[in-house]
């Protein structure tokens, strides 16, 4: 057991470094697909436009942008903490504008005889936990804590500052 948890405290850097890329990868290309694939833009502007946004063709392009920007900057290590916020702030919005809202108010169950539930706070948290948004904004808020640790641009300017 204690050689396990040994070569997991060695490589943990490295797990952070893949983890840090994954997700700004992820961001990268969920802001790069909104501002340029046709299909998405139009998802985007729907969704902007259906939570009431003041300018919702600005606001989602502005949105994508700031996706598609601090996610480059997340995978590349630059910025990583600004980047963070960045993003937090944006999973945050979309989480109590939309997401929040595709939690089920009521449980049907498969025979619709033995009647509707109404949800109770620990379902309601298991269905809160299994949105994605609650992973990213965990690994969003370790990095911002963390900054950029191992491989980014960054830890090369720490490097040749010191």
């Amino acid at each position: 057991m204690n050689t396990i948890t040994s070569k997991f405290e060695k490589n943990s850097k490295n797990i952070y470094i893949i983890c840090r890329i994954l997700i700004g990868l992820f961001f990268f290309i969920a802001g790069f697909n909104k501002l340029f694939h046709p299909i998405f833009q139009g998802y985007m502007f729907n969704t902007i436009s259906s939570i009431g946004f003041p300018f919702p063709g600005f606001t989602a392009n502005f949105t994508a942008f700031c996706e598609c920007i601090f996610g480059l900057f997340l995978m590349i290590g630059l910025w990583t903490r600004i980047s963070s916020v960045f993003l937090i702030i944006i999973i945050l919005v979309a989480l109590f504008t939309h997401d929040l809202n595709t939690i089920p108010k009521e449980l049907i169950p498969i025979k619709p005889e033995t009647g509707v539930y109404e949800m109770d706070p620990f379902t309601w948290l298991s269905y809160f936990l299994y949105l994605p948004q609650t992973l990213y904004l965990l690994f969003l808020t370790m990095f911002l804590s963390q900054g950029c640790v191992g491989f980014g641009i960054d830890t090369s300017k720490k490097i040749n500052g010191q």
